[in-house]
């Protein structure tokens, strides 16, 4: 079936306190009066699904300086910090009737390429036993058994951890001095890039499906310190610029173990069709337009 991913909006309050109302046993489920205060403080981490004008299912979360999920955090919302490094999942809930089509994990993954892209270190959740293989399916890692007395019931801690792109360096790698050879640092930089674009939602395969090629406009490379056989290092990728057509990345290099900068560089790409034709991804592709903005607005979301 057909149905769009949005953020909340007001006039939702209804269909999302009905949802809430029907998809939880009363002791679990958020009141009314929650469910409106959420809408109002962090509608940027509140997302519906939406089908025919219907709504089916929502998501939502506030955020903390913290990794940790309390109970007093589902009712105390002045503990949202929406600059925190850690996005709290609250509840996650759709229909009876439009369960089992994978909207539940279509959702989860939404909310999780936003944390993402506006810079979240983690995301937590706490579930129960019989959720947990769900959640782990998606990519969460399953930390132990939750303080979490909500309802009188058992929750069991999750969390999806945003964790740089590492690469160990190979053998075929390195050169007769014994480091890795410079043309090396290049590759590395696109399999980051293609993580990368992989996390937020646009995949090569993707833009390829869609009949739009990204190549690469130029590469530069600034060599800092060497990286030799056996080592690992962490990339990390930064939007620098985007204005629909072209797409600016950077790069930092460095060792896992100590920190140390290995190499920086930067590479430009555009948009184009089957042809060549330059795409403007504002109008065919308004989607992914808005994520790229969005990651080009909040500069420092890294892989």
């Amino acid at each position: 079936m057909e149905y769009t991913i949005r953020n909340v909006r007001p006039e939702d309050f209804e269909q999302v306190a009905e949802i809430e109302r029907l998809g939880f046993p009363a002791a679990e489920a958020a009141s009314p009066e929650d469910l409106k205060k959420r809408m109002e403080v962090f509608p940027e981490s509140f997302f519906v699904a939406e089908a025919e004008g219907k709504l089916i299912g929502f998501v939502d979360g506030a955020c903390s300086d913290e990794i940790a999920l309390p109970d007093s955090a589902y009712h105390d919302l002045s503990q949202h910090r929406p600059e925190g490094i850690c996005q709290q999942i609250f509840g996650l809930n759709v229909r009876e009737e439009y369960r089992g089509q994978g909207i539940g994990s279509a959702l989860m993954r939404h909310m999780i390429r936003s944390a993402f892209i506006r810079g979240k270190e983690v995301v937590i959740l706490t579930c129960k036993e019989a959720k947990i293989p769900l959640y782990t399916a998606i990519g969460y890692r399953m930390v132990g058994l939750s303080d979490s007395t909500h309802g009188g019931a058992s929750w069991y801690e999750m969390r999806y951890e945003f964790k740089p792109y590492s690469h160990m360096v190979q053998y075929y790698e390195t050169d007769k001095m014994g480091c890795v050879h410079h043309s090396n640092y290049i590759r590395w930089f696109e399999e980051a890039r293609t993580e990368f674009l992989r996390r937020i939602g646009l995949g090569y395969d993707s833009m390829e499906a869609a009949g739009i090629i990204s190549p690469v406009l130029d590469a530069y490379a600034e060599y800092r310190t060497m990286t030799r056989f056996g080592a690992t290092v962490d990339i990390d990728i930064e939007i620098e610029s985007y204005n629909g057509i072209r797409l600016g990345i950077v790069y930092q290099v460095r060792d896992h173990v100590s920190g140390e900068l290995r190499c920086t560089g930067k590479t430009h790409h555009c948009f184009l069709d089957r042809e060549g034709k330059p795409v403007f991804l504002k109008k065919a592709r308004p989607d992914w337009h808005e994520i790229l903005s969005m990651c080009a607005r909040t500069h420092g979301v890294k892989c």
